[in-house]
């Protein structure tokens, strides 16, 4: 009992510092609801961040169950599934999906997190959970309403806002008590489960202000850890891993002063990186092989009941954008970072198409308009490294590709120059030109301008706050 004491002792003392954090956070936003010239801001801001009926996400796949049931986790169907669990950051925890005001930015919506939120059916929302619903109505586990990760709503979604890699074996550690409790419905030893982690976007956003912390080193060992939890104690479960997004598109949505001033808190780094952007990039890719490496090791495939598989889809995924080229603010939230309702069913439905994919062919992209993949009776299974070998033409998991690279992005729109004329292609590069250094001074001039202002709200908040 001693060891355990100390134990949460050290978590307590450890997360001290992402409470503080997450507190001095609130504050602000408690204070700015108070202030008229920002919520003037914020109530124009807000009319820009809405969800579009016509983008959203379907899920056209029937429930079935197929004759046997699942004698291993290389059989595993949507059926067989009992039991749906998430570990992870605020993305998990649905952090200001409905949001409205400055405070309901901090409301962490879990019935409506993309991997483990339950509200209503897959009909309402799209959610991994509500996907392995429509297989398995007797589902249990998922998350639903709202509230934090000790409320009675959060169920086994035990994702903590503001956490990073190095919470994951804390969380793996109340996870797996969670479920054995018999207090959440799970059938410890006999029934199937999911479970999926999602961790390292605030690592990344933490980067610039304390690099020897943030290593992939360290961010694989928090990972290892954690998994190893799992992997020792919890039995029949099949485990998510999903790589982290690439932060580098935060300055994509730093649209106005209100998205200036919020990043300050939630991704300073990301959405700030000054000369720190090219390095922050290559540890993007660093936390994303590395998490490939250690799943693809085998470190995890010792058992027939348990398995870890590696899902890429948001590995090079882009920051949607309208017609005009604009950042399409419907797939995000509020505060300009977190996902919107829209961005969470996105988010599920290509988790949903990874897991029914070889490893090895996974995509390590999502793209606005993609349809939802089906499992059937001919290939029903979730696909793991070792059923994967047998998918005919399919080579070594070590080959899988990160095949955005080598196709053409559909979010940007890109103009054909005709080769019929010289002159004329020397005009319309001009043009160019002009138009680009025009829009270029226009942004940086915009740019200029919410940096003064973002100083001057912020001065009033911090008097020391001197960064423009």
């Amino acid at each position: 009992m001693e060891p355990l004491r100390y134990f949460y002792c050290f978590i307590l003392v450890f997360t001290t510092v992402y409470a503080l954090k997450y507190k001095e956070y609130k504050h602000f936003l408690e204070e700015q609801s108070r202030n008229q010239t920002f919520m003037k801001l914020f109530d124009q801001h807000i009319k820009k961040f809405h969800r579009a009926k016509s983008k959203s996400v379907q899920f056209p796949c029937e429930g079935f169950r197929l004759n046997k049931n699942a004698t291993n986790v290389h059989e595993l169907t949507p059926a067989d599934i009992n039991v749906v669990a998430a570990i992870g950051d605020s993305i998990t925890a649905g952090t200001g999906i409905t949001a409205k005001t400055p405070i309901g930015l901090l409301r962490q919506d879990r019935g409506l997190s993309w991997s483990v939120g339950g509200d209503d059916s897959v009909e309402e929302h799209i959610t991994l959970a509500n996907m392995l619903k429509r297989y398995n109505p007797n589902l249990v586990g998922f998350s639903v309403g709202s509230g934090d990760f000790e409320s009675e709503n959060a169920h086994l979604n035990v994702a903590d806002p503001g956490n990073e890699a190095r919470n994951m074996p804390f969380q793996a550690r109340l996870l797996v008590d969670r479920m054995k409790s018999g207090k959440e419905g799970v059938d410890f030893v006999n029934d199937w489960k999911v479970i999926t982690m999602f961790i390292g976007g605030n690592d990344l956003c933490d980067y610039c202000g304390d690099r020897p912390e943030y290593t992939v080193e360290k961010y694989i060992g928090y990972i290892t850890e954690a998994l190893d939890i799992f992997h020792k104690e919890v039995p029949k479960a099949f485990v998510n891993v999903v790589e982290v997004l690439d932060i580098g598109n935060v300055p994509l949505l730093n649209e106005n002063l209100v998205c200036d001033t919020l990043h300050y808190f939630t991704c300073r780094c990301g959405a700030f990186p000054g000369d720190n952007k090219d390095e922050l990039k290559a540890l993007v890719i660093q936390y994303q092989n590395g998490l490939e490496d250690l799943v693809h090791s085998g470190r995890y495939d010792t058992r027939d009941d348990f398995t870890v598989v590696n899902q890429p889809f948001l590995s090079e995924t882009k920051i949607p954008v309208n017609d005009d080229n604009s950042t399409d603010l419907d797939y995000f939230a509020p505060d300009c970072f977190h996902f919107s309702e829209l961005g969470q069913e996105v988010a599920a439905s290509a988790l949903w198409d990874n897991m029914i994919e070889p490893v090895g062919q996974k995509r390590t992209y999502w793209r606005p308009g993609e349809p939802t993949e089906c499992p059937d009776t001919e290939e029903p299974y979730f696909y793991t490294k070792k059923n994967s070998q047998k998918v005919p033409g399919l080579g070594s998991y070590h080959q899988q590709t990160r095949q955005d690279s080598e196709l053409p992005d559909e979010n940007i729109k890109s103009h054909q120059i005709s080769s019929t004329s010289v002159s004329g292609i020397v005009i319309g590069a001009v043009c160019i030109i002009i138009v680009v250094s025009l829009s270029v001074y226009y942004l940086k001039q915009r740019r200029k301008h919410n940096s003064v202002e973002r100083y001057q709200l912020l001065q009033g908040f911090f008097p020391k706050y001197t960064e423009i």
